[in-house]
């Protein structure tokens, strides 16, 4: 649709200003910017278009700052293994997909395995995978993207050995020293990249870039005008440039090393780069894992969280409740109990590592998921004076030590809510409550703490709306809520979810204001109620859907 001169909406709700707050009124776009936000009652003869909303609501334009677009757009490739309930279940589509490309050779994909739900938590291994992949290479992949279970033929295809990597632990063994086929991190990022370049070698330029605006026509109708794909390799960086002249939807992209997602980048990885034009260019750092964090917790917590899985065994009769709990490595240091899974035990290393480009230029974006990793990232952020120009992901439980650490470095805090209604039992069964905080969203606020709301998707829910809700009602599948006291308001959540996102990614914001860019969404009832839809987005005064 080609921009209008001049329009008016009438009897909106407008989240408008900043601070956000609300105003029942009107809104006025011309040549694609906003002209003015009045209240209604005022004549808007002249305008080319005025539309009666009837009480919808108006917000910002909606920016996902962490939304693995690419493999969302890769999509159609992979089987969904959500709906497994067993090894069985794993086995038999394994073994049917195999069946149906034994003559091709082609990769075997799974998305969205997550065996922690089964009633007998107990994956495939890598025998019983061959014993069906037919000499196919066979992977399937964790809802998380950070673990799955391979076949002997996909370590093959991909040269994965464990002794090259460098952290070993990536790929488990047995007591033998022999690979069970249970695979993490580095291991599986570097799968994942694998199938999807044996994947687009049939595809031509324009089926490659049709892949793209079709996931892009997807966050459009989400309400998302802005993405930001938090790691890929310059292989897909240059994809995802081609595409970006055929999309109004704004995206952008981290540097992550060609070899997989989770592994540190290289000057390789700077040098063949193709940076987007939509925010600063950025580099991506794995500090800790998903499942396997770098975090610390009382020992008061761990003794609680050991009666409790004991209790589950016996009251559901099995074992596998506190299997799955000693499944984690855990030390005693200093007192306290520590996953160590930290992917630099050297600081100094990822000092050096996240210098070099810094120094070209790079904005500093790095996973850690845990306190202890939360803590060596603000440490980074803050020797190398980033702390305007850094962004630090999921931060998934901190204490107030951590907490306060954080704060003194000046980085950005991108939190995922949305992850609540599916983790919040696991959480709750490692009993940090009250030692630590959860999504600690309101105490980061609390300390001044720049933060902003993303998806994380598709290993979590994508729908924006779906993610600053949570951030409010902290609601679980059963209603209840997860660590209460640190829900935000209304506003503070819709902030987080356009200019806390735009600050996570470096860029200028100034969300619905006079003379700002007529980029935002209407939305067909009160946003915070589950069953509300995003019915337009507009982006710099062009619908672009709806």
């Amino acid at each position: 649709m080609k921009m209008q001169k001049e329009v008016v909406f009438k009897n909106a709700m407008l989240w408008a200003n900043n601070p956000i707050r609300k105003i029942y009124g009107s809104m006025r776009i011309r040549d694609g910017k906003i002209a003015e936000i009045f209240h209604d009652g005022r004549n808007t003869q002249g305008a080319d278009t005025a539309v009666d909303l009837g009480g919808k609501h108006i917000i910002p334009g909606l920016i996902d700052a962490h939304r693995h677009f690419f493999i969302s757009a890769m999509g159609t490739l992979p089987g969904d293994a959500s709906l497994w309930t067993s090894k069985h279940d794993a086995l038999d589509a394994i073994d049917a997909a195999c069946r149906m490309h034994q003559s091709d050779g082609r990769w075997i994909f799974f998305l969205g395995m997550d065996h922690t739900k089964w009633k007998i938590p107990s994956v495939p291994t890598i025998e019983e995978i061959d014993a069906v992949a037919r000499g196919l290479p066979v992977a399937a992949v964790d809802i998380s993207c950070h673990r799955g279970v391979v076949s002997t033929e996909a370590l093959r295809r991909t040269s994965l050995k464990r002794e090259t990597l460098r952290c070993k632990g990536d790929m488990d063994i047995r007591r033998d020293g022999s690979l069970n086929g249970l695979i993490w991190e580095d291991a599986i990022g570097r799968v994942l990249f694998a199938v999807c370049r044996e994947s687009l070698l049939s595809c031509s330029d324009e089926e490659k870039k049709k892949i793209i605006l079709d996931e892009a026509d997807r966050c459009l109708k989400l309400g998302l005008t802005h993405i930001h794909d938090p790691g890929i390799p310059f292989d897909v960086q240059r994809i995802m440039k081609d595409a970006q002249q055929d999309t109004p939807l704004k995206m952008s992209w981290s540097v992550t090393a060609y070899e997989g997602l989770c592994a540190p980048p290289e000057m390789r990885d700077h040098e063949e780069a193709f940076h987007s034009d939509h925010a600063p260019k950025s580099v991506k750092f794995f500090l800790d894992g998903a499942h396997r964090t770098a975090a610390s917790m009382p020992l008061t917590a761990g003794l609680k969280a050991t009666y409790r899985a004991a209790l589950d065994s016996v009251s559901s009769l099995s074992l596998w409740p506190f299997k799955l709990l000693l499944e984690q490595k855990i030390i005693l240091k200093d007192g306290k109990l520590v996953l160590p899974y930290q992917r630099f035990d050297d600081t100094g290393e990822l000092m050096r590592r996240a210098r070099f480009f810094t120094e070209k230029g790079y904005r500093l974006v790095m996973h850690a998921l845990g306190n202890v990793a939360a803590v060596q990232a603000s440490e980074v952020v803050k020797t190398l004076g980033m702390g305007g120009c850094a962004s630090i992901e999921h931060l998934l439980i901190m204490d107030s030590e951590g907490l306060d650490s954080f704060a003194r470095c000046g980085a950005v805090a991108s939190i995922q809510p949305g992850f609540i209604p599916g983790y919040a039992d696991t959480i709750e069964r490692m009993e940090i409550f009250p030692y630590l905080k959860a999504f600690p969203l309101k105490s980061l606020i609390a300390r001044g703490v720049p933060v902003c709301i993303s998806s994380d998707g598709p290993c979590a829910v994508d729908d924006p709306l779906h993610n600053i809700r949570r951030a409010v009602d902290r609601k679980k599948n059963d209603g209840t809520m997860l660590d209460p006291d640190e829900r935000i308001s209304e506003e503070m959540a819709v902030f987080a979810g356009t200019f806390g996102s735009s600050s996570s990614l470096g860029i200028r914001n100034d969300g619905l204001a006079d003379g700002a860019p007529a980029t935002f969404c209407i939305v067909d009832g009160d946003p915070f109620t589950d069953s509300s839809r995003v019915s337009q987005t507009w982006i710099d005064g062009v619908r672009v859907y709806g």
